[in-house]
C-alpha cells in the first residue's frame, strides 16, 4: 500500500473522528453548523455516528481493503451531501471548502485503495 494512501487515510480518519465527536455530543460548533444548515439535533448526531463508523472503517481499511473502500464511498457520498447542504443555504465558498477538500482527500484514498484491489 502506498505511504501516501496510508497517511491520507490516517489524517482523514482523525479529522472525521474529531468531527464525529462534535456531532455525536452536539457540541457548540456542531450545533451552530447544524442550525445554519437546517439540520436537527438527531440528524447531526446520526451524521456523527456515520462519521465515527467511517473513520473506524478507514483505519480498518488499512488492514482489509474492502472495508476501506466502503468507508471511502460512504464519505464521498457524505461530502457530496455536505456541499449540497452548504450551497442550499447559500454558504460562501470558504464555508463550503472544507467539505470539498475532504471530498478530494477521500477520492484520493478511494482511488488508492481501489488500485490496490485491481492489482
Amino acid at each position: 500500500m502506498s505511504i501516501a494512501v496510508v497517511v491520507a487515510s490516517i489524517v482523514l480518519a482523525v479529522y472525521l473522528g474529531v468531527a464525529a465527536i462534535l456531532n455525536l455530543f452536539y457540541l457548540e460548533e456542531a450545533r451552530k453548523n447544524g442550525q445554519r444548515l437546517g439540520l436537527s439535533r438527531g440528524l447531526s448526531q446520526f451524521i456523527g455516528a456515520c462519521q465515527l463508523a467511517g473513520a473506524i472503517g478507514l483505519i480498518g481499511g488499512l488492514f482489509w481493503r474492502p472495508l476501506g473502500i466502503a468507508a471511502a464511498v460512504g464519505f464521498l457520498l457524505m461530502m457530496i451531501g455536505a456541499v449540497i447542504a452548504h450551497r442550499r443555504v447559500r454558504d460562501s465558498i470558504v464555508a463550503t471548502l472544507p467539505a470539498v477538500v475532504v471530498f478530494c482527500v477521500t477520492a484520493f484514498v478511494f482511488a488508492g485503495q481501489l488500485a490496490l484491489v485491481a492489482v
